[in-house]
């Protein structure tokens, strides 16, 4: 088995980073949200006036149960119009963030985020900046993931759909997964890691959990210090 790559330093200005992304590019297509608003009154307005009508003449020739369901029909094609509206705006958001991501890593070496935290990226292969098919994957990976998560997340609330929820869940859970094997904490194929060290017999399959064979293994690696900083090129 290969040893795991040793978790990044700076972490925590490793999110510090990311949060000021975020918010800098949320920001920035703020405006996207008035585009949304403004349609919403539009369309709220026409759907009210044209239920309006139906719901004058119901009343008037005396069908009630014809100005319930006007109203009810009204009120469901705001709320979709409503949930749609806010889906789609957020999934812009979200798409401006990765563009955002791809462009700064694939041109710039860096994000603005990075570099106010003074962080930089430097690619494995010795490169100046990241290659943009690795910059691609890596916004596809950190960025649109937990992003695509969120937005199935907020589709799944307006919407009250419970398949929606666990496909949120799904992805935010494969994003935490992707998070930790990136910085070293988890293999990314951790059935293969695993199927090795009981091949290995480091570990021993017992039920559903897996044990070290060798008490003393285990304490000397609980025991280990932390990864100190790398050495110098």
């Amino acid at each position: 088995m290969q040893p795991a790559p040793s978790p990044p330093r700076n972490l925590g200005r490793r999110w510090i980073a990311r949060l000021v992304d975020w918010l800098l590019v949320l920001v920035v297509t703020s405006p996207v949200w008035v585009v949304a608003v403004g349609h919403l009154k539009h369309s709220a307005a026409f759907t009210a006036t044209s239920f309006a009508d139906d719901g004058v003449l119901g009343a008037l020739s005396l069908r009630w149960g014809d100005v319930g369901d006007s109203a009810y029909a009204g009120a469901s094609e705001v709320w979709g119009s409503v949930s749609s509206t806010v889906i789609a705006t957020a999934a812009v958001q979200v798409s401006a963030v990765a563009l955002y991501d791809f462009v700064a890593h694939a041109w710039l070496g860096r994000t603005l985020g990075k570099a106010l935290v003074s962080l930089s990226v430097e690619p494995v292969d010795g490169a100046r900046r990241v290659r943009p098919g690795r910059a691609l994957v890596r916004s596809a990976l950190t960025v649109l993931l937990p992003g695509a998560g969120w937005v199935v997340l907020i589709a799944a609330v307006l919407r009250l759909d419970f398949l929606l929820a666990l496909l949120g869940v799904a992805l935010l859970a494969l994003s935490l997964a992707e998070c930790l094997s990136l910085r070293g904490r988890l293999p990314w194929r951790l059935e293969v890691f695993l199927v090795d060290a009981c091949r290995l017999e480091v570990l021993r399959r017992f039920g559903s959990t897996h044990q070290f064979r060798h008490l003393a293994l285990q304490h000397r690696l609980a025991a280990r210090p932390g990864p100190g900083p790398p050495a110098p090129r």
